[in-house]
């Protein structure tokens, strides 16, 4: 699906009640207007409305952060030091991270090459959407848990943390999204970013990589069962708070991650 369509979407304002009362007032509906940083209620303060585009920006954050992990352990550059992205689309700079050592001999490799581009390409598809109404990269600071980069298996234990959160928030935009071509995209991401996770969770089972849940919602790769599913064998989506908390380590506003909020 192109940009175009999309663009003509992200332009058409719709009514703040509307959008509220049908993300429930939970899942990514909520995220969006926090993980703006608050500015979002200051920015619409005047015309009490929240637009498409906001929705697209919570979406765009979350690129941000996993493209610069992937871009940084697999390459050793930026988005901005790789031309992704310009100078102008960046608030704050990304520090932290590293190249894995012995990265390119490993057998992940080529899955870690594929996340890097996907990724990559995610921001541009994101950006060009939004055009001048796009967000700006925000500070990221890539050592937030203190690992990640030391060696090929803590490169997948973040990379799982990070692909479980991205599925669970998109997941969560589903019961707000009204415009079809709009449910179209982020269909078309979501079902992208579940197979990233799928190939982190496997490969870190198989690696035998394990270690203790984020939070009460956080479920690590493990054996049995593998994938991340209720009694039902369904994804669960994500509220506010779980979204925030493993990017903001444990704060509500800011911290970890993005230590200067979205």
């Amino acid at each position: 699906m192109s940009t175009d369509a999309l663009e003509n979407i992200v332009k058409k304002p719709f009514d703040r009640r509307n959008f509220v009362k049908s993300a429930g007032a939970t899942g990514l509906g909520i995220a969006a207007m926090t993980m703006l940083g608050g500015s979002l209620e200051k920015m619409h303060a005047a015309t009490s409305t929240i637009t498409d585009a906001d929705i697209i920006n919570f979406a765009l954050n979350l690129e941000y952060l996993e493209a610069e992990f992937y871009s940084v352990a697999s390459r050793g550059h930026t988005l901005v030091q790789r031309g992704i992205i310009p100078a102008s689309a960046v608030e704050a700079p990304t520090t932290g991270g590293h190249i894995v050592p012995n990265f390119g001999a490993s057998n992940v490799a080529f899955v870690a090459s594929a996340l890097r581009d996907d990724e990559a390409d995610h921001v541009i598809y994101l950006r060009k959407a939004l055009g001048s109404a796009a967000v700006q990269k925000p500070a990221i600071n890539l050592d937030a848990l203190g690992f990640g980069f030391g060696s090929v298996a803590q490169f997948l234990t973040l990379a799982a943390i990070f692909e479980d959160v991205g599925v669970s928030a998109y997941l969560g935009a589903a019961p707000l999204i009204q415009n079809k071509t709009y449910l179209d995209a982020a269909a078309r991401i979501l079902a992208t970013e579940a197979q990233h996770a799928g190939a982190i969770r496997v490969l870190g089972i198989q690696k035998g990589i394990g270690r203790k849940p984020l939070d009460a919602v956080d479920a690590p790769p493990n054996p049995g069962p593998p994938f991340a599913v209720d009694a039902t064998a369904l994804s669960s989506p994500t509220t506010t708070s779980q979204v925030l908390k493993p990017l903001y380590g444990g704060g509500t506003s800011s911290g970890g991650f993005v230590p200067d909020g979205l």
